[in-house]
């Protein structure tokens, strides 16, 4: 019986749990190192790089170093060797442990000015500092340490129930407490040499290993602007030298080295609560590199990599090694020589995205006319560019950019929000720029007919003279002039929001956003960048952009309830519960140019373009649409004609040679703005200020429109006199940058940004 019982213990353990033993032996006669895999490169559609890997250096400090068992060690080896072997297995535990300890200040000694110091010394940290990181590292390890020993008591004591031996699994390590830890990061050569230089004085204290820093080459940019076609208060016949920070630094994103709690749950490197590898492409617990915004997010699986493994059988000597893998390149639709041109237009030095009194224009008297804002004030803005026939974004911008606002001290953060992306997450009421697609969708309703014209007698509602009026009606100021009787085209160009109004009253709220959404507002157009939002049960989303916003069911049906009249024919002129982006806008437009086809837009170069979604606008509305846009810009009635200078001076805003241009200005009402005049931090005034929109296309002469671009500048004012010269100069840049033909590109080659 004994004989059985012992030969079924034996099959037991050495063919039934064969493999389980054999590899937890392996565990200790294995060593392990893992290599890092270099992020993918993001480049621009010409092959430009815009963000990239460089090699660097981390150093990491062994776990034994930080909790003080290195120096333990070290002093039981010394001791061990001075007493020797023999006289040491006669000593009994006592006088042992006063050998170590007699031993141990010395080498605990070392440890902290040989290593700790000098540790501290190139991060640029105070040993408290490195105290703080230490505790986190021990307490990090120490939850994975005790999640793992509660699985492994768990597993024992389902196996044997009450002859699990259970001693041992307290002792149980992960990988977290026999492994390195990161420290520094991107350490230079030289300090990596030094502390290899240390590492090999003092084993198992700091190891320097090779690694990564995502660089971008596009960050800072200094280039020569020319000023020689700007509007002439600001022109000139010498370039500005612009210094830009943060080219593109909102849509490309960021990484970071901390990881959270969500990342491991997504992808995880090792089990959770131990040191078995479930993804090479998972995030260590530790400190890893995880895209976090914009692209660098979006892209997260694309562009990681897979880790290599090095792994060591010391019994028998051998090295297995596994290669990582490089994480896949992308390319974005992004020009990032436009990008900076157009970028630079709304820094301080071009002086066009700031208050000039041209802007405000003269009383008859001749006396500068006041407004909310001083001369001088620096407008806050965005800009998009958009290839009408892929869909693809070729510039998106914002001001202030990401790096900018790491300049600013936190009230000056607060104000001026510079992580908002503005393109594609400032969301705007539309103000007039709405008003070709309000025509096209009342013509595709039967609203309106082709040829029809509509009455302007300055005010919507007979009884109403000083509400819903036209722009150029303000009786109270001694302006009684009316646009009479108008058609399409003309009302387009001359902005008469009478007509518009009544094409609002003829289609209805309901119809009216049902049009609209068609159009891109009131959804997210998945422009794949990592955009936050909230969701309407509270969850965050992650999207392309911000959805803006349209009238719902439950408030067109308070309109109604409430006899509310005004509200409804608001929507007419892009005005009341509606509001969109500058993505959507130009994305809007581009639907126009496109003769009704919807096609979502993208800041990744397509293989191939979307068939799209067909509006089926009639054509005439379609046509009649852009001739309004076309006479807005080139011809002197039109509101994005031109600007009006001193003495009453008129200077035209889009007479570039071998260009066609078609454009719309709006002036949306904002909410109040509030002031902080003697800049300490408290409240002064409200002032009421619009937004400043302009939205166009552009093309060679004779041929369709190839490009639409969108521009806002936040509490500028007038649309044609605040956006429109930073529009004209946007298309002056695709010019430049050979997007319009050879000859455009001749006249205006120059300054290119590098």
């Amino acid at each position: 019986m004994m004989l059985l019982l012992l030969s079924a213990q034996l099959i037991r353990l050495s063919v039934v749990e064969h493999g389980a033993h054999v590899q937890e032996t392996a565990r200790f006669l294995t060593t392990r190192r893992l290599l890092p895999a270099s992020r993918g490169a993001i480049l621009d559609r010409r092959g430009a790089l815009l963000a990239s890997d460089r090699a660097s250096w981390n150093v990491l400090l062994d776990y034994d170093a930080i909790t003080g068992r290195w120096a333990v060690n070290r002093a039981r080896r010394q001791a061990l060797t001075e007493i020797g072997k023999a006289a040491w297995s006669e000593l009994s535990p006592q006088r042992r442990t006063s050998a170590v300890l007699q031993r141990l200040d010395a080498w605990e000694k070392t440890l902290e000015i040989e290593v700790f110091a000098a540790l501290a010394s190139a991060g640029g940290f105070d040993r408290s500092e490195l105290e703080r990181r230490f505790d986190a590292i021990v307490a990090r390890a120490e939850r994975q340490a005790v999640t793992r020993r509660e699985a492994l008591r768990d597993a024992a004591i389902r196996r044997y129930g009450a002859d699990a031996r259970i001693e041992g699994i307290e002792q149980e390590l992960v990988a977290a407490q026999r492994e390195g830890h990161i420290i520094l990061t991107d350490v230079s050569d030289e300090v990596a040499f030094a502390f290899q230089r240390l590492s090999d004085a003092y084993p198992k204290t700091v190891s320097v290993h090779a690694a990564s820093e995502r660089v971008r080459a596009w960050e800072h940019v200094a280039f020569d602007l020319p000023r020689r076609d700007f509007v002439s208060p600001v022109r000139s016949t010498s370039p500005v030298r612009v210094e830009l920070h943060g080219v593109l630094d909102h849509l490309l994103g960021t990484t970071r080295t901390q990881v959270f709690p969500e990342d491991l749950a997504r992808r995880r490197l090792f089990a959770e609560g131990s040191s078995d590898i479930v993804d090479l492409g998972g995030y260590r617990a530790d400190r890893d590199i995880v895209g976090s915004s914009g692209i660098e997010r979006r892209a997260e699986d694309h562009l990681r990599g897979l880790r290599g493994v090095v792994e060591r059988d010391l019994e028998h000597g051998v090295e297995n090694r596994l290669d990582p893998v490089a994480g896949e390149d992308l390319t974005l639709s992004i020009d990032i020589r436009l990008q900076a041109r157009v970028q630079a237009l709304f820094s301080e030095k071009s002086r066009l995205a700031e208050i000039q009194q041209w802007q405000r224009g003269w009383d008859p008297e001749g006396s500068p006319r006041a407004g909310p804002l001083p001369v001088g004030w620096k407008l806050n803005g965005a800009f998009v560019v958009l290839d009408i026939e892929r869909g693809e974004v070729l510039a998106a911008g914002s001001s202030p950019t990401l790096s900018e606002g790491r300049a600013m001290d936190a009230a000056q953060r607060a104000s001026e929000q510079p992580q908002i992306f503005r393109a594609f997450e400032g969301s705007y009421p539309p103000g007039s720029i709405l008003k070709p697609l309000v025509y096209v969708a009342a013509a595709a309703e039967g609203v309106v007919t082709q040829g029809e014209t509509i009455e302007c007698k300055g005010h919507f509602f007979p009884e109403a003279v000083d509400s819903v009026r036209c722009w150029i009606y303000r009786p109270a100021e001694g302006r009684s002039t009316v646009h009479g009787s108008i058609a399409a085209s003309e009302a387009l160009a001359r902005s008469c929001n009478i007509f518009f109004y009544t094409l609002a009253q003829r289609m209805g709220p309901e119809r009216m956003v049902q049009w609209m959404r068609a159009f891109g507002l009131g959804r997210a157009l998945d422009a794949d960048c990592a955009v936050e939002r909230v969701g309407s049960d509270g969850r965050t989303i992650w999207s392309g952009t911000t959805v803006g916003a349209l009238p719902d069911a439950a408030l067109i049906e308070s309109w109604k309830v409430k006899r509310d009249r005004t509200s409804p024919v608001l929507l007419g002129i892009g005005q009341g519960a509606m509001s969109w982006t500058p993505l959507q806008a130009a994305n809007a437009f581009a639907t126009l140019a496109r003769g009704g086809v919807f096609i979502p837009p993208t800041v990744l170069l397509r293989d191939r373009v979307p068939e799209g979604e067909d509006l089926h606008l009639p054509a005439w509305a379609v046509a009649d649409a852009l001739e309004g846009l076309r006479q807005s810009v080139r011809e002197s009635y039109g509101t994005g004609h031109h600007v009006t200078l001193e003495n009453g001076v008129k200077e035209p805003l889009f007479n570039i040679a071998d260009l066609s241009i078609w454009g719309k200005t709006g002036t949306a009402t904002a909410s109040l703005l509030a002031l902080d005049n003697d800049q300490d931090g408290d409240t002064d005034a409200r002032v009421r200020t619009d937004h400043a929109w302009f939205v166009g296309l552009v093309a060679p002469v004779g041929e369709k429109p190839k490009y639409a671009v969108a521009v806002i500048l936040e509490h500028g004012g007038s649309g044609g006199k605040v956006a429109g010269p930073v529009a004209s100069q946007i298309f002056r840049a695709l010019a430049a940058e050979g997007y319009l033909g050879s000859s455009a590109e001749r006249s205006n080659k120059d300054g290119t940004p590098h």
